[in-house]
């Protein structure tokens, strides 16, 4: 089995791959620059509140959200052609997911706290039991609601607590150096992934079933559809994102806000894609997803932590989307640089090797 070559893939869904790594960043550097620091050494400013509010209305939530439901139809892509090549589908999966947690316990540790491989990974070897099989709206919406409803209530119970400003040392990570700071880092990450797929993990089921539904429809979906997601999501995400922006350390209907948005963006980008001229160029981002994931955090992790440049703590909110936008662009173009001379990302093509291992290629 060898990778999809370039014409067979689906550059829309590249692209929108890479404008969701422009998103993730965004919210990453939350954590990357330390947010609560510097908060409590400069002072919570209009300024602070605002870039704060501006992050939970038009980022937070949304872009992993995008990201579970490219996951969830990758999932059901790859089974499709597993199936069709009469390899054992379920296996291979397996074997790729399991590769993916250990990515993500290293990523964990030794690179950003606030990794979700390791809970794409663990969720997801649960999702495959639902391949091959039809996905029912009416279950989605179910688990999504349902996933909604248990982080509204986390947040209704802990609105008063001081468990989300503890979350781990802020000065370790200010000044410590690199096994300190990983010492820290597992703890964070350990703890979160644990409590993430018990409190996020029916949230991405639900993302994922909803992106194993669209797999073989949403190329079928023409503008009057489209316009009407966007109108849905607008009426819904508004409101939403308008309480998790008064709430932005909380965000108690960040599931909800999050997907309202995410489908406007989604639909957004596929009603404008013929016209959107340069950002196109995101496909070759969104091509080395993985990749470009892990070196956001390499990158990040060097300039914020202790062990590197020391700025945890120093940098304001409102420069975040900035600071994201511009580093993707700098993906963008070496990602177009990499694949021109290599077809494929470095970790991406671990990834297919450690798959097809002891597999005769086709």
């Amino acid at each position: 089995m060898q990778p999809l070559p370039s014409l067979e893939r689906d550059p829309f869904l590249d692209a929108l791959r890479g404008f969701a790594l422009v998103g993730i960043l965004a919210v990453n550097l939350e954590i990357f620059a330390g947010v609560g620091l510097y908060a409590a050494l400069h002072g919570a400013s209009p300024g602070y509140e605002l870039g704060r509010e501006v992050l939970a209305f038009f980022f937070s939530g949304k872009f992993y959200t995008i990201f579970s439901i490219l996951f969830g139809l990758g999932l059901a892509l790859q089974h499709r052609r597993f199936v069709e090549a009469g390899l054992d589908a379920q296996k291979l999966l397996r074997r790729r997911l399991g590769w993916l947690l250990g990515v993500g316990a290293l990523h964990g540790v030794f690179l950003f706290e606030g990794d979700i491989l390791a809970a794409y990974a663990l969720v997801g070897l649960f999702a495959l039991r639902y391949l091959g099989r039809p996905h029912r709206p009416a279950q989605i919406a179910l688990l999504l609601l349902a996933g909604y409803a248990l982080y509204f209530l986390l947040t209704f119970f802990t609105r008063d607590s001081a468990v989300w400003n503890e979350l781990y040392n802020n000065e370790v990570m200010r000044t410590g150096g690199f096994w300190a700071v990983s010492l820290e880092r597992f703890s964070f990450w350990f703890s979160g992934t644990l409590l993430g797929v018990l409190i996020q993990g029916v949230e991405l089921l639900g993302l994922f079933l909803l992106g194993m539904y669209l797999a073989p429809r949403w190329q079928t979906y023409g503008p009057t559809v489209l316009w009407r997601v966007v109108a849905a999501g607008l009426l819904v995400g508004i409101p939403a994102n308008l309480y998790n922006a008064a709430h932005p350390e909380l965000q108690p209907l960040r599931g909800l806000g999050g997907l309202a948005f995410a489908l406007v963006y989604m639909a957004l980008f596929r009603l404008l894609w013929p016209r959107l001229g340069w950002l196109q160029r995101l496909r070759y981002a969104g091509r080395l997803p993985l990749s470009n994931y892990l070196l956001q955090s390499a990158v990040m992790s060097t300039v914020f932590y202790g062990y590197g440049l020391g700025l945890y703590g120093t940098v304001h909110p409102l420069w975040f989307p900035a600071i994201a936008v511009g580093f993707v662009a700098l993906q963008v173009a070496l990602s177009r640089w990499w694949l021109a001379r290599f077809g494929q990302g470095p970790l991406e093509r671990l990834w297919r090797d450690f798959t097809y291992r002891g597999i005769s290629p086709t």
